[in-house]
């Protein structure tokens, strides 16, 4: 009896197929943990006995074995699966997949390299994250291969930072709650930043439904969770190589939508205002005019400043 047979018996009342359909993927769920183990350099070999693997390695296949029954028996009773899009293992391999990396990266992902190793990672992630250096750039910079690069920049690392330590329900700015009275820009800069952000996201929401998801995913924006390149992929089914082309395809969609839009218009008043520039010489009629131009403007600019006035209020 096929895995499809088994669930249609369980959504029609029959328990006794949720038992059935399990032991017949128990084998599905330990492969999984054998390749989520290994993708954390966590599938040793014992050294008397290569042919078994270690006690430690056991251990962690034992934990993510007991991750994945969990995930596999919360997804058949969520009742969610639709046979008509996929096989049943097709289904729950991401889910299975992403609970037990997630598990992984919570637990021993940091231990997993060397401390030596562990600062090549951070550092090649943060060139290739934050600081938008190419795959051959930090080759150079680092001074080691490209193919070294992608390893370090795929490595599944958990980074700790401000917004794992308030509840998942607080949406709010992380440094208000954390240094509440304590931050260093100005309250005019701070509403200027939220208008950008809020019209940025009005551009973002556009996207395509799976734009956004990617997108959104990788740089865990507009409430969505920072997630690893891998269970992105894992997610919707694609190579890591496809999303980051779906990424770049995506970041090129908002760079059309940016000239004339909203979010334009709001940072050239901005810097308008902050630093005024003549038109040509030449340009006698205009340069005359230009007063009444930043007036224009700055009664747009207006907004800004009643913003600015409500977020002091609110803050005293």
């Amino acid at each position: 009896m096929t895995n499809e047979e088994l669930i249609r018996q369980y959504y029609d009342g029959d328990e006794a197929a949720l038992d059935k359909l399990y032991r017949r993927n128990i084998g599905l769920i330990r492969k999984i943990a054998e390749e989520a183990a290994k993708d954390f350099n966590c599938l040793q070999r014992d050294s008397e006995r290569p042919e078994y693997f270690s006690a430690y390695t056991n251990t962690i296949l034992d934990d993510l074995f007991g991750e994945g029954v969990l995930e596999f028996l919360t997804r058949i009773k969520n009742r969610e699966y639709d046979e008509s899009r996929a096989k049943l293992t097709t289904y729950l391999y991401p889910h299975l997949k992403g609970r037990m990396t997630r598990w992984l990266e919570q637990s021993i992902g940091n231990l997993a390299l060397s401390k030596g190793d562990m600062e090549a990672v951070r550092r090649a992630q943060k060139l290739y994250h934050s600081d938008w250096l190419s795959i051959d750039e930090i080759a150079e910079e680092m001074d080691i291969t490209r193919a070294e690069v992608i390893r370090h920049i795929r490595y599944n690392t958990h980074f700790r930072g401000v917004y794992d330590l308030l509840s998942e329900d607080y949406d709010g700015d992380p440094f208000e709650r954390l240094m509440p009275g304590k931050l260093s820009a100005p309250a005019e800069e701070i509403v200027y930043r939220k208008v950008c952000i809020e019209l940025l996201r009005e551009m973002f929401n556009d996207l395509p439904k799976k734009d956004r998801d990617i997108l959104g995913k990788i740089y865990g924006v507009f409430g969505f969770k920072k997630t690893p390149l891998k269970e992105i992929g894992m997610y919707h089914m694609m190579r890591e190589s496809a999303v980051e082309k779906a990424k770049e395809r995506a970041i090129e969609k908002l760079e059309k939508a940016y000239p004339g839009s909203e979010l334009q218009l709001w940072k050239a008043v901005h810097r308008m205002l902050r630093r005024p520039i003549l038109p040509p010489e030449d340009n006698t009629e205009l340069r005359m005019q230009f007063p009444e131009y930043v007036h224009a403007l700055a009664e747009v600019y207006g907004v800004l400043s009643e913003a600015s006035t409500d977020e002091t209020l609110m803050c005293d």
